[in-house]
Formats: structure tokens, sequence, C-alpha cells
């Protein structure tokens, strides 16, 4: 079983550098967690529509 902190190494490992996870939750089966940018300035700006990435909680694959 993945735990949320695994989880959220295994986003971090394929994220961009200026990409950063805002927010986080989960499902009985996966976990989900919110995408923002990093701007030049150094501040998080939420992205439009949905970017929230899910991690199967089982075997860790993004889904």
């Amino acid at each position: 079983m993945v735990d949320k902190e695994r989880a959220a190494e295994i986003l971090k490992e394929k994220l961009a550098d200026n990409l950063v996870i805002v927010d986080s939750y989960e499902t009985p089966d996966v976990w989900c967690f919110g995408l923002g940018l990093v701007n030049d300035d150094g501040r998080i700006m939420h992205l439009m529509g949905d970017t929230t990435i899910r991690i199967n909680k089982e075997t860790g694959e993004m889904e």
C-alpha cells in the first residue's frame, strides 16, 4: 500500500521544476494532488482546468 508521503514523492520525481503540489485529498483507491505553477517572482499560481494528478494506492502508478 502506498501512503500519502510516498505518493507525493512519486509525483515530485516526475514534475518539472516550476510545478508544485498545492493541495491533496484521497479517495478509497487513489491519492489526489492539485498542482500549481511557480512564476518568476516565486509566487505560486493555480493552474486553470483540472490539474489533479492521481496516484494509485495499490500500485503507486499515476492514473
